[in-house]
C-alpha cells in the first residue's frame, strides 16, 4: 500500500476526530443557572417592591421586582462576572459584585438594604388639601426657592433627580461613585427630606427616581427655608424637600 494513500488517509481520521471535538461543548463553558435572592431591611424583615437589576459582562442590565416576601428570581442566565444593584425608596442603593462560585452552588443570595431615613417628629400636612398642598404652599409663597412638580419633571424628562439641578443657581452635579449623580449646594452636601421624614447622609439620587417623585423643593440657603426643615447642623448646605407618590 503506497505510503502516501496511508498518510492522506490518517489525515482523513484526525481531522474527523477533531470536528467531533470541536463539536462539543468547550470544557470551560458556563452553564446556565438561576439567581435567587431575597432583599431585608436592618432588622432582618424582607423589603418588597425593591428594584433588583442584574448586569452581567457587556449584556444589558435586566430587570426584576422582589415580591411580597422579599425575594427575587432571575430565571436561567448565562453566568458570568457581573454585579447586582437594588434600589428601594428610603434605602440606601446597594450594588455587589457576584460570587461565581457561590452562584454554581445555587446558593441564594440576601441583599440588606439600609435605611436612610431616621426617626424625627413627622411634619404635619393638611389632609384635606391632599399631601401637595404643604409643597403649592411654599411654592406661592417662596421668594428663594426652586420648585418642580411632576408636570415640570415630566417636560424635563431626566434621567435622575439630580439633572434637575444641573440648572439651578449654587448648585453643581457631578458623577457619583454609586448610582447616580452626587449635588452639591454652594459646595456641600444638601440636607435632604422625603415626605416630611429627614434622611442621613444620602445622596439625591439614592431616595428616589423622577417617576416617584409628585414635588420637590430646592432651597440652595437658609434664605426662605420653612422652618420645620432648618437643620442648624447642616445650615450652610442647603435643603432639599422631595414629596414622593408612595
Amino acid at each position: 500500500m503506497p505510503s502516501a494513500w496511508i498518510a492522506g488517509l490518517l489525515g482523513c481520521f484526525i481531522f474527523a476526530a477533531g470536528a467531533r471535538t470541536s463539536a462539543q461543548s468547550p470544557p470551560n463553558a458556563q452553564k446556565p443557572v438561576t439567581i435567587q435572592g431575597i432583599v431585608v431591611d436592618d432588622a432582618q424583615s424582607p423589603v418588597a417592591g425593591a428594584e433588583v437589576g442584574l448586569k452581567l459582562g457587556a449584556q444589558q442590565t435586566v430587570f426584576v421586582r422582589s415580591g411580597t416576601d422579599g425575594r427575587f428570581t432571575f430565571g436561567t442566565v448565562s453566568l458570568a462576572p457581573g454585579t447586582i444593584t437594588v434600589r428601594r425608596l428610603g434605602y440606601r442603593v446597594r450594588t455587589i459584585t457576584l460570587d461565581l462560585v457561590k452562584l454554581r452552588a445555587a446558593e441564594p443570595l440576601e441583599l440588606a438594604l439600609e435605611t436612610v431615613a431616621t426617626d424625627v417628629e413627622p411634619v404635619i400636612v393638611d389632609a384635606s388639601g391632599g399631601r401637595m398642598a404643604e409643597f403649592q404652599d411654599h411654592r406661592q409663597r417662596s421668594i428663594f426657592g426652586r420648585f418642580f412638580d411632576q408636570k415640570d419633571i415630566q417636560k424635563l424628562s431626566p434621567r435622575f433627580i439630580s439633572d434637575l439641578f444641573r440648572n439651578v443657581p449654587g448648585a453643581t452635579v457631578q458623577s457619583g461613585s454609586g448610582f447616580g449623580n452626587s449635588v452639591r449646594l454652594r459646595g456641600c452636601k444638601p440636607r435632604i427630606w422625603v415626605n416630611g421624614v429627614k434622611t442621613q447622609d444620602a445622596e439625591i439620587d439614592e431616595v428616589a427616581r423622577p417617576s416617584e417623585v409628585d414635588g420637590i423643593e430646592i432651597y440652595p440657603s437658609w434664605a426662605g427655608t420653612p422652618p420645620q426643615y432648618m437643620d442648624r447642623e447642616n445650615r450652610a448646605c442647603g435643603t432639599v424637600v422631595l414629596w414622593t407618590r408612595r
